[in-house]
């Protein structure tokens, strides 16, 4: 302030787009004109596209307490700082821990900084709730009208995450695969259902590609530009990619990159675009990865390759900066591979692989709102819940 001057507007925004969302939501209680600006949507996109919210690493760590019955299992959401030293265990934030809850996981985001978390996997009991991290908004789904004959075998499901750019509603599209066991898999089937945001209810999509094929979670949400992404393998070992379009809800198909039959993949997102990850996984000192990105419809270049010289592990993600982070099966760490240098960091991770998991995310702290405006849910337990 310069005597009774205010500062400039411009100069009020600029300082508040460099304050983490934690600082933002108690100055939303400083001044009436301060939380309407917070709270505009012009705001919410210049804060989550600023260059002080740059991608960090977040690791997702769900552990089970195996002296507890009936089982119990704790996680902890940990944010790694934006640089890291070689060969130096990075200092971690827990921005969330739960000691106790259950049949949880994050089955997609983030996406403009939200999750979709899930709770049981199978079954007409399946909660879904979408959730901020940054904000502890939290909104639990209606139940999904799935109705599916009983003599159908749960195969496969997948989810995606996105936003409609033209009605500005996210949507979230749950896909099932089905097995007719009595018919040996002569009658299989495939459902789909999308929700949206804005009207709070699930509707019915007629999937268009073969029941027998097999759907890949991504490393990290595979949104951009309002399509979702997934990996898809048929009973011919062949890989094909499957996408969903948040406007128009309908599915696609693209093709993948030239790849062996034997290797593995994977889809991410890196620097803004559609990337997969190849190669063959777990051989220890020998494994080989390729890095490829889609910057045309089905045009795929190939920007690295990577043959990490640790022990026998598997890939959990890739950073925008070509780090890759790894979990070492036999030692049950997570580390950090850095391809130019070639020195492997411990992150201080000890994970709980064979009963709960973990995930590793790029993830950017968000301002967008997930509550309507009659919901006051959003508490800081509230994600226990689901």
């Amino acid at each position: 302030m310069d005597g009774h001057r205010p500062l400039p507007e411009d100069v009020v925004i600029d300082i508040l787009l460099r304050l983490p969302v934690e600082s933002l939501l108690r100055f939303k209680c400083v001044r009436k004109h301060w939380c309407a600006l917070i709270k505009s949507p012009s705001f919410i996109e210049k804060y989550f596209h600023h260059k002080n919210n740059c991608a960090r690493l977040l690791v997702c760590n769900l552990k089970v307490a195996r002296e507890v019955h009936p089982i119990v299992k704790s996680v902890a959401f940990s944010l790694l700082p934006k640089e890291t030293v070689p060969g130096v265990t990075p200092e971690q934030k827990i921005l969330l821990q739960l000691p106790r809850i259950t049949h949880f996981t994050c089955v997609a985001g983030p996406v403009d900084g939200l999750f979709l978390v899930q709770k049981k996997f199978y079954g007409d009991d399946v909660c879904l709730g979408l959730w901020n991290l940054a904000t502890k908004e939290f909104r639990t789904l209606p139940p999904v009208p799935f109705e599916i004959e009983g003599f159908f075998t749960n195969h496969d499901h997948q989810f995606g995450l996105g936003f409609d750019l033209l009605t500005l509603d996210y949507k979230v599209v749950w896909i099932r695969v089905f097995w007719d066991m009595p018919g040996q898999g002569a009658n299989n089937r495939v459902y789909a259902c999308v929700y949206s945001s804005c009207n709070n209810s699930w509707k019915h999509l007629t999937p268009e590609f073969p029941p027998s094929s097999t759907l890949y979670a991504p490393l990290d949400a595979t949104y951009l530009n309002r399509v979702y992404y997934w990996l898809c393998r048929g009973l011919d070992d062949i890989y094909t990619i499957r996408s969903f379009d948040m406007g128009s809800e309908q599915f696609g198909k693209i093709q993948v990159p030239d790849i062996p039959s034997e290797h593995c993949g994977t889809l991410t997102l890196h620097g803004g675009l559609l990337a997969m990850l190849t190669g063959d996984p777990g051989k220890p000192m020998t494994s080989i990865y390729n890095a490829w990105v889609m910057k045309q419809e089905g045009n795929w270049s190939k920007f690295l390759t990577i043959q990490p010289h640790i022990d026998a592990h598997w890939p959990l993600n890739i950073s925008d900066n070509d780090k890759m982070v790894f979990e070492i099966t036999k030692t049950s760490q997570l580390v950090l591979y850095d391809p130019t240098t070639r020195r492997v960091t411990d992150l201080g991770f000890q994970l709980d692989l064979f009963i709960a998991g973990c995930w590793v995310f790029n993830y950017k702290e968000s301002l967008v709102p997930i509550k309507r405006g009659n919901e006051t849910q959003g508490e800081d337990n509230a994600v226990e819940q689901i």
